[in-house]
């Protein structure tokens, strides 16, 4: 999960500063969150309670646009670790770390 203002926030820094020509940065928030734990998050901000329902492979092209699904299977099942590994590079360009989901949620609580 990233904050979609550091996303922006970095590509204005590559777009704007010199040394980032030919680059590609791979971004994250500070920390790595299973959809469960997103799903908790989303419950506190919003306070009331919330349940995470995973449903088995096989049914999520049933119950999902079929090329989300897929896209969704190639990604994660093919490169788990985007999801999961924690980044430094939002800090390393920004010099501050990344926002927090919780903070983003408080932003965006009146829009959820």
């Amino acid at each position: 999960m990233i904050d979609p203002a550091d996303i922006a926030e970095v590509a204005a820094a590559a777009l704007t500063q010199p040394g980032h020509a030919g680059h590609a940065y791979r971004l994250s928030g500070p920390e790595s969150l299973t959809p469960p734990d997103q799903v908790t998050r989303l419950a506190a901000a919003l306070d009331r309670p919330l349940t995470f329902e995973a449903i088995p492979d096989d049914e999520a092209p049933r119950q999902l646009p079929p090329e989300y699904a897929e896209a969704t299977f190639d990604i994660f099942r093919d490169h788990p670790e985007l999801e999961s590994e924690v980044q430094p590079t939002v800090e390393q360009l920004l010099g501050r770390p990344p926002g927090r989901l919780e903070d983003w949620l408080i932003r965006h609580r009146d829009e959820l």
